[in-house]
């Protein structure tokens, strides 16, 4: 078995980025541990002050933190590969195994722990754009925004077209419909406060068919698409601070700008309206066009802050929870399934949104002290020490004799 390529050097804006992407998963995650895929949709019996903070953190999260997430996952993919052919080393002689052994931890944390697991997509979707790491910036930036398209345009048609198709006859089959969904899913949340086998044969199915039909349809290319805006700024050099700090503010500043007023004026929409057709359709539209737009300003803001001298004890802590991204992605799961699942707490639709988003903060905390007290005593987080072990054979569980490298300061 080849041994380790990467260099002990860290990207520090990579490891600060990717600790805020975890620690917003949390928020966003813990609405379908605690609620349900349908509350990921649309504030269905909510009171108005929890409508108005379901608006505010799905404008802010929603979709964002995944889509920082896989772009810094392709991202590591090209940083990976350069360091390995550096070396010498062919990068698929260590990459797919490296996939090989991520698509394996996916099956295990979707089949065993939560359905909503992304690992599988990722894995999968690095087989595929792995032959593709050496297009150019601009290339990956336009397969991006084409992917990006075959979303928002075919949303904006079914969004005009709807203003010429009376649907009153068709209230009330609508209505029937969302009641079955709602009943579907109340099922599906009692089975998941049942003991963990019983929670099994609902797991496995909502796994099984996210895996059969899911990725193909769509987690796969929403995947490819931010992977290739990820690997586009990874090319140009945004995420290794080689922009200009001019260039660099103005691109955040225009990201936000135009992003933040489509994502929070598409869900205030949700919480404000009551739902139709060419609503949703209008909403959907502008979600999709304001998800990435916000995702990288987030990244813009990130990538400025990794810059700003001596880190405090916040960005010590995220960090320390992007280094170890791996290991903190599955124990969220493990956490949420404790809170809401009848394993632990059994505590899904038993609590008020506010309530729920009270937790968050929570979570974020535990998981930046027991991030920043691990690697301050080991080179590696738990799970990406296993990764690294399985994919090479011989990395040992080496203890720090120093702390860890803080960032740099100018």
């Amino acid at each position: 078995m080849s041994s380790p390529t990467l260099s002990t050097q860290r990207i520090e804006s990579l490891d600060l980025i990717r600790g805020i992407a975890v620690c917003g998963l949390v928020a966003i995650n813990s609405i379908e541990f605690g609620f349900g895929t349908m509350l990921l949709i649309y504030p269905l019996d909510m009171t108005e002050p929890d409508r108005t903070l379901w608006a505010v953190v799905m404008g802010l999260g929603a979709g964002k933190f995944a889509t920082l997430f896989s772009a810094l996952f392709a991202a590591g993919m090209l940083l990976f590969c350069e360091r390995a052919e550096a070396s010498g080393r062919s990068a698929a002689s260590v990459y797919f195994p490296r996939l090989g052994w991520l698509l394996l931890f996916g099956i295990l944390h979707a089949y065993l722990v939560w359905h909503g697991d992304i690992l599988v997509t990722y894995a999968l979707t690095g087989f595929v754009l792995f032959w593709c790491r050496n297009w150019s910036a601009k290339i990956f930036l336009i397969v991006g925004c084409a992917l990006m398209a075959m979303t928002v345009l075919p949303l904006a048609l079914g969004a005009a077209i709807s203003h010429f198709v009376d649907f009153s006859e068709y209230r009330e089959d609508w209505s029937k419909l969302l009641e079955s969904f709602q009943a579907e899913e109340e099922t599906e949340m009692e089975a998941l406060r049942g003991s963990w086998a019983e929670q099994m044969k609902t797991r496995a199915l909502y796994a099984f068919f996210t895996h059969l039909f899911g990725i193909p349809f769509y987690l796969f290319w929403f995947a490819a698409m931010m992977m290739c805006f990820g690997m586009s700024l990874m090319k140009s050099g945004f995420f290794r601070g080689e922009w200009s700090t001019g260039r660099l503010r103005k691109t955040t500043l225009i990201l936000l700008a135009t992003g933040l007023p489509l994502t929070l004026g598409g869900y205030g929409l949700f919480a404000l309206a009551e739902p139709s057709l060419p609503l949703l359709l209008w909403a959907y539209t502008a979600l999709s066009t304001g998800l990435p737009l916000v995702a990288f300003g987030y990244a813009g803001l990130g990538v400025m802050w990794s810059q700003r001298g001596k880190p405090g004890f916040l960005r010590r802590g995220f960090i320390a929870v992007g280094r170890m991204a791996f290991t903190n992605y599955i124990s969220q799961s493990l956490i949420l399934g404790l809170i809401y699942y009848g394993h632990g707490l059994g505590l899904n639709r038993q609590l008020e949104f506010r309530e729920a988003m009270m937790i968050v903060p929570a979570v974020w905390i535990i998981q930046m002290l027991v991030s920043s007290w691990w690697l301050g005593r080991f080179q590696y987080g738990p799970l990406e020490w296993l990764w690294r072990r399985l994919t090479y054979g011989t990395i040992a569980m080496r203890k720090r004799k120093t702390p860890p490298r803080l960032p740099s300061t100018k």
